[in-house]
């Protein structure tokens, strides 16, 4: 992992929630030589009665479409992102364009402040967040991340300040380790030195 503040950690993270019959995989990433992760999806998804692929931004495509395909899946991504070159010839996309539950327990949330049409998915009955960029995990704890596109940073900052109304129990970025935490694990994350992409800013 890069401790740089512009860095970007090497690692990322895919979440496999299930509730009511319902596997939601949220940015699969899926080599086809995996074949214990591969196992591990399978058994889970071969008791589900239905499977959801949840992309939180469109650069998460990664292994969404092989997953869709095995799993006769469909993908849930914001209306925004669906439109993004990234996400062209995907089959079997269910845009949506509004705040809101997208799989049984697994509650989708636009970014604020970005084009892009990044969503952070909220799984309340775990009290858990899972996001891809905008807050990131480092060495030091979470950071917001900010994108060069962005609309706006107060916009942003603002959005993400929001976040401390949920009972959070932990984050689950993409990038970085998990934080576990009340509310303020949102103040600390916006006390810290944004991470932007090296180059930028």
């Amino acid at each position: 992992m890069d401790d740089d503040a512009g860095g970007w950690p090497q690692d990322v993270g895919s979440v496999l929630h299930e509730r009511d019959g319902v596997v939601t995989i949220v940015d699969p990433l899926a080599g086809a030589e995996d074949s214990a992760l591969w196992t591990f999806l399978d058994e889970r998804c071969a008791r589900a009665d239905r499977v959801v692929v949840a992309v939180t931004a469109s650069w998460h495509r990664r292994s969404a479409a092989e997953v869709a395909e095995r799993y006769d899946a469909d993908v849930r991504v914001h209306r925004i992102a669906a439109a993004d070159p990234p996400m062209q010839g995907l089959a079997r996309v269910r845009s949506f364009d509004e705040d809101g539950e997208i799989a049984p327990g697994v509650e989708a949330l636009r970014v604020g402040g970005l084009r892009q049409g990044e969503v952070v998915l909220w799984l309340p009955a775990h009290g858990a967040l899972v996001t891809a960029e905008v807050l990131q995990g480092g060495p030091d704890g979470l950071r917001v991340g900010e994108d060069p596109a962005m609309a706006s940073r107060e916009a942003l900052v603002a959005w993400v300040r929001a976040l401390e109304r949920l009972p959070l129990r932990i984050v689950l970025p993409t990038h970085g380790p998990p934080e576990r935490g009340g509310p303020d694990v949102i103040r600390r994350a916006l006390e810290r030195p944004p991470w932007r992409p090296k180059g930028s800013g």
